[in-house]
């Protein structure tokens, strides 16, 4: 025979589930707060906007969520220790006490939170500068939310890098998780109006990161996007996706050789850098594998969740834009092309027996805009005379080797000279090559100078500037 109570089992134990879960997430969501905010003086005017930016502040936490529940609230009027005993009667834990009196070109400050027990847990007074009001409340939109969240652990800063991972100074006890992902950014450019009046300050993305190692105090982490632009004392917080997939570089667009990214300035992308395009060769453990790039992308235009580049000049540039499809993977790497310095001696006008011996130094560095281009500049001496020259190279063929272009030269009068520019790499160093060079000097009132002309030198590659 059976019991009528067997019937309730399975509807029973749904509620005991249900219960759990949400009392779970209860126990996980963030708790009320009761606030107060005053502003006396010559801007009272302006009570209703200093309220709403100290409550979004405080709504911004991952802690606190600004109660609506009007049974804790008390008049203002009242003493502290009268309003924690409502709160704590309504239960609400915590209370937010915030006062700014002004004068009129200057204000202070005094932000506390309290526990209804009566402990205070967080103190901030400071005293301002007011030229415009406005333009305060700005600024206190920027700095609030900072100052909040790094007090309780929602900020942390970078303290230490090594290659591929980042160290930052928050841990298990600021709730950091394996798998959260982070922004990097530093403080930027200062917004102001044309009176002086600062607004703030823009955030500027360095890079993502995503969490892999926790411990109490501190996290380790490994960087997905902003390998050379994420440095110590950068700022991290969290971000709101959910998955590192989001922020993997991968092509989105190419039409002949100019290419389209799926990152942009929200994860710090910067016009100039270089994206190693990557074909995966084969599975190391299901999540890594053997890569090979096939080829290089200069970043020339930065939007906010998008960039786009051209593919940049190599050995194997035509197979390589042939080769380069949507959806290949891209990750920043340094800049395959380097500014270079060299030391070279040209002999001039050696079809005849009267040339000339120069020593020369060169400093080459690629054009901005076009990745083809290189300038240069030289200066030397030879023959009792200064030699001097500023010219401008252009690929040949797309190649990183080979180039061809003109110098308007000085020595004791000005010429043009026509050359042919091959550097060869060496097995001592990736930086360091020979350079060939073939030339033809016109227009030299000298005729020890006019005509063919070669020169040898050695090349390194160095980012001076």
């Amino acid at each position: 025979m059976k019991r009528p109570f067997t019937k309730l089992i399975w509807p029973l134990n749904l509620f005991i589930v249900a219960a759990l879960f949400f009392s779970t997430q209860a126990h996980s969501a963030n708790e009320d707060i009761l606030v107060y905010t005053y502003l006396n003086g010559h801007h009272k005017d302006h009570s209703s906007d200093f309220r709403t930016i100290v409550r979004k502040s405080l709504n911004n936490l991952r802690k606190f969520s600004v109660s609506k529940n009007a049974h804790g609230r008390i008049p203002a009027s009242k003493p502290l220790k009268k309003r924690l005993q409502a709160a704590s009667k309504a239960g609400i834990r915590w209370v937010a006490d915030v006062k700014f009196d002004t004068e009129k070109k200057k204000g202070k400050l005094t932000f506390l939170i309290y526990k209804t027990n009566g402990e205070n847990i967080f103190l901030w007074t400071e005293k301002y500068k007011i030229r415009s009001m406005k333009a305060f409340l700005a600024q206190m939109e920027y700095s609030m939310p900072f100052k909040l969240k790094t007090k309780f652990l929602e900020l942390g800063r970078i303290i230490k890098t090594d290659k591929r991972l980042v160290y930052f100074d928050l841990g298990e006890t600021a709730g950091i998780k394996i798998g959260d992902t982070y922004q990097v950014y530093e403080e930027g450019d200062e917004i102001e109006d044309d009176d002086g009046n600062s607004y703030g300050y823009l955030e500027d993305t360095k890079g993502i990161i995503e969490v892999t190692q926790v411990t109490s105090v501190y996290s380790i982490a490994e960087i997905i996007i902003g390998q050379l632009s994420i440095d110590t004392g950068h700022w991290v917080k969290k971000t709101t996706q959910t998955s590192r997939d989001v922020f993997n570089g991968k092509i989105l667009s190419v039409l002949e050789n100019k290419l389209a990214i799926n990152i942009g300035k929200n994860v710090g992308v910067e016009e100039g850098t270089y994206y190693a395009v990557f074909r995966e060769i084969k599975d190391i453990n299901g999540k890594e594998s053997f890569r090979q790039p096939v080829g290089h992308i200069k970043v020339n235009e930065v939007f906010e969740d998008f960039s786009k580049g051209e593919l940049s000049i190599s050995d194997t540039y035509e197979l390589t834009k042939y080769t380069i499809k949507k959806g290949d993977k891209v990750e920043e790497v340094e800049s395959p092309r380097k500014n270079m310095w060299s030391v070279n001696q040209i002999m001039t006008n050696v079809n005849s027996d009267h040339g000339a011996r120069i020593i020369y130094f060169t400093y080459q560095r690629d054009s901005l805009v076009n990745v083809n281009m290189v300038y240069r500049l030289k200066g030397g001496y030879g023959n009792a005379t200064p030699f001097g020259a500023a010219g401008v190279m252009q690929s040949l063929g797309h190649s990183s080797h080979v180039f061809y272009g003109m110098d308007l030269m000085y020595m004791n009068d000005s010429a043009l000279n026509l050359f042919i520019s091959v550097d060869v790499d060496t097995p001592l160093s990736k930086s360091l090559k020979i350079n060939l060079e073939s030339g033809f000097i016109l227009a030299h009132s000298d005729e020890t100078y006019n005509g063919l002309n070669t020169s040898i030198g050695i090349k390194y590659a160095y980012d001076l500037f």
